[in-house]
């Protein structure tokens, strides 16, 4: 539909050009299909406007859930040493190697699970894993 405005100017150049019937026509066809190419064009940069910002948004999400990601594999990857050294003292078992198994400190893996289940060094394990210093 030509607004206001496109009317008004179809009108001035209509008494500034004289036209006959045809080109009246032809004319007013050409201005409100430039009125209607510009309302959507306006509604399509509405449309791009807003795909931008929920583009951004989940930027943002995609972010905060990637850095609780890697806060929940940091503190996760103590626990998954302490079941890697348990692992390997039973091999060691296994295998009759007594040096790793003495290498082991079993007293040491029950604090760090007894601390981990207290929620103790912030729900993380001890520093040393269950190993014996050498």
């Amino acid at each position: 539909m030509p607004t206001h405005s496109t009317i008004l100017a179809v009108s001035r150049i209509f008494v500034s050009y004289p036209m006959g019937p045809q080109e009246v026509i032809m004319f007013t066809d050409m201005a409100v299909e430039a009125a209607r190419m510009r309302e959507e064009t306006r509604r399509m940069n509405e449309l791009l406007r807003s795909l931008q910002l929920a583009l951004r948004e989940k930027a943002k999400e995609y972010e905060m859930l990637k850095k609780k990601k890697q806060s929940m594999v940091a503190k996760e990857s103590p626990k998954l040493k302490l079941v890697d050294d348990f692992m390997l003292f039973l091999a060691a078992i296994d295998k009759n190697d007594r040096e790793n198994a003495l290498n082991f400190d079993e007293k040491a893996m029950m604090n760090s699970i007894l601390a981990m289940m207290n929620g103790g060094n912030n729900g993380e394990l001890a520093a040393d894993g269950g190993k014996k210093e050498a």
